[in-house]
């Protein structure tokens, strides 16, 4: 799954994301999120950002009962420095990753690096650039966060655009199709907020949509892939 925005100010979506949690409690061996859980992320070296503290515990929670947790950075939150890893006991943190799950070569990513709309590739410069951590670490965490917010939020906004979506959907279909060209099973991006799956031969794209207005998922299970809604 991907794109849940927490900290965006949507309460009922992120309830309805922790009864989802809750629900596979017990019944999923792996959860892969694959970026943009929260709306804006940064640890810093002795500050934990006060963003979807239920929804983190809930995660933990699912880790304890054996869940094996993997997260992937968005264009939103890329700042992980290791909190999540202990706190959460996510197993890792990723950019991107091919997996062999459940017998099948899956490739997961977050999908913006696909996205070349000028305030997207702005945005994703800044966020990525180790100098502007550095600085912007520097910055009191309620004037940095606040700042950042804001930023988010226009880049969002930005993505939620019809034409700027359709321009990234069309460009995740055709990295998929070469993917899976290339020797995948699974292709899994989220970014776009706009859930589908297509078939290629034997092959399988799906965007995992978004946890705002669609709350949809992949999954994968005895060998095959599916688009799930909540």
């Amino acid at each position: 799954m991907s794109d849940v925005h927490l900290g965006m100010g949507t309460p009922l979506a992120e309830m309805r994301f922790g009864d989802f949690l809750l629900g596979i409690k017990g019944r999923a061996k792996g959860l892969y999120v694959l970026g943009d859980l929260f709306e804006f992320w940064f640890e810093y070296r002795r500050v934990v950002p006060k963003i979807g503290f239920e929804i983190l515990a809930r995660m933990r929670d699912l880790a304890e009962s054996g869940t094996k947790i993997f997260l992937f950075r968005g264009n939103h939150d890329i700042w992980f420095k290791g909190w999540l890893e202990q706190g959460l006991k996510v197993e890792a943190v990723f950019d991107e990753q091919e997996m062999v799950i459940d017998g099948l070569r899956v490739y997961l990513a977050h999908g913006d690096a696909l996205d070349q709309g000028f305030v997207p590739r702005l945005f994703r410069s800044l966020m990525r650039s180790s100098i502007n951590g550095f600085l912007f670490s520097c910055l009191h965490p309620d004037i940095g966060i606040s700042l950042a917010r804001r930023i988010a939020i226009r880049s969002r906004r930005g993505m939620e655009e019809r034409g700027a979506a359709l321009k990234v959907q069309a460009a995740m279909v055709e990295f998929a199709r070469e993917k899976l060209a290339g020797g995948c099973d699974v292709v899994m991006l989220g970014h776009s907020h706009i859930p589908e799956m297509r078939r290629f031969g034997a092959g399988v794209y799906i965007n995992t949509g978004d946890w705002m207005k669609s709350f949809t998922y992949g999954m994968i299970r005895d060998g095959k892939a599916t688009l799930e809604y909540f």
